[in-house]
């Protein structure tokens, strides 16, 4: 025989149970739609990236083995005249980046819309002295500060040394 209100009980843990699987569903929804808002944010840099290459490709400053090196603030305001400077330089005679090589350009990128993303980067082994083919490879790999310097290359002034 059934108690008076047990069915009312049943009821309760039903409801509760399915407000159990409506939270958890909306919580792994909106998880997927974070990782899909990110994955959309990285291939717009990837995209803009892409155009940026292209741009100074067709500049004829575009060079696969150019090495690239964020200068330190001191250092750029004394070459460039402002605090967010780049310089470009040729491949040593080792074959290899490194910081003495020849510098072929200097770059100010005062104005471009991620200067600070980029000046931030200062020091970081990851985007130290890498070709830009290195830098390419590492933004099409997912890397968001990679696109990032390959968009402010374009975005900035080349000064020729």
């Amino acid at each position: 025989m059934s108690r008076k209100g047990q069915g009312s009980l049943e009821y309760l843990f039903m409801v509760a149970a399915a407000l159990i699987i409506i939270f958890v569903a909306v919580g792994y929804i909106s998880n997927s739609g974070g990782r899909v808002a990110q994955q959309s944010d990285i291939t717009s840099l990837q995209s803009q990236a892409e155009i940026a290459k292209s741009q100074l490709e067709v500049k004829d400053l575009w060079n696969d083995e150019y090495c690239f090196y964020i200068l330190s603030e001191s250092y750029s305001k004394d070459k460039v005249g402002s605090e967010y400077g780049i310089s470009i330089k040729g491949k040593g005679s080792n074959g290899k980046c490194d910081k003495s090589d020849k510098v072929i350009y200097y770059l100010d990128y005062r104005n471009a819309r991620y200067r600070d993303d980029v000046k931030a980067l200062y020091g970081d082994d990851r985007y130290k002295l890498k070709t830009l083919k290195e830098l390419y490879d590492l933004c099409l790999a997912g890397d968001e500060n990679a696109c990032k310097v390959i968009i402010t290359l374009d975005e900035s002034l080349w000064i020729p040394q």
